[in-house]
């Protein structure tokens, strides 16, 4: 039995869920044009490596102060429902149908909040989420994260967090990705895959020559 890890955004779903988020508060008139054109310009500059994620997601966190946590649950299942299932990858629906057959643990690894990942978790029937968390006092965010984002680098001590309690291997394990900002990760497992690159990741696969999918 092997650990299989999946990125959500761009892996195991076609495109983002924090745009369909910006998409439908703007169409449901919860948040200005300008706001919503800003949110994608900084969305875009991300794709091209030219933001600070982990500071965007410390200010993410400060924009929800105060709202309750069960808000944002129901507003993110709507979400999921109206405009993220029907983009599940469908390469990526049958690879997870694969390492499930194999016996496989598995488990969803993402800079995103959690509230569209576990949905994600329990229609692909993946185990285990590993997400950036809010902090949740009282039932409402402080507007503070709960630990460090689930990004880059951090990727790497959440999934060892969970080898640690599971007792598997990194060395054994298999990780897919579609963004750069997960080559620490992809390095450091023993079976790397990139999923639709983006072109740093592209360049860096050719290099590393890690198989794609």
């Amino acid at each position: 039995m092997a650990l299989a890890l999946f990125d959500m955004d761009g892996t195991l779903i076609d495109g983002n869920t924090t745009a369909d988020y910006v998409k439908s508060r703007w169409e449901r008139g919860l948040l200005r044009t300008r706001d919503a054109l800003a949110a994608w310009v900084v969305y875009s500059r991300y794709r091209l490596g030219a933001v600070d994620m982990v500071t965007l997601l410390h200010e993410a966190a400060r924009e929800v102060k105060g709202q309750t946590e069960q808000s944002l649950v129901d507003e993110y299942r709507i979400i999921y429902e109206e405009r993220v299932r029907q983009r599940i990858c469908p390469r990526m629906r049958e690879r997870v149908g694969i390492h499930r057959q194999n016996g496989d643990r598995m488990a969803i690894v993402t800079a995103s909040t959690p509230y569209i990942a576990r949905h994600l978790a329990a229609e692909l029937e993946i185990d285990v989420v590993l997400a950036t968390e809010l902090e949740v006092i009282d039932g409402s965010f402080t507007g503070r994260l709960s630990g460090d984002p689930c990004f880059g680098r951090f990727k790497i001590d959440a999934v060892e967090r969970l080898l640690q309690a599971e007792r598997f291997a990194l060395k054994d394990a298999y990780f897919y990705s579609d963004s750069d900002s997960d080559a620490p990760l992809l390095a450091h497992v023993g079976k790397p895959v990139v999923v639709r690159p983006d072109p740093r990741l592209r360049w860096r696969a050719w290099r590393n020559q890690w198989p794609k999918l």
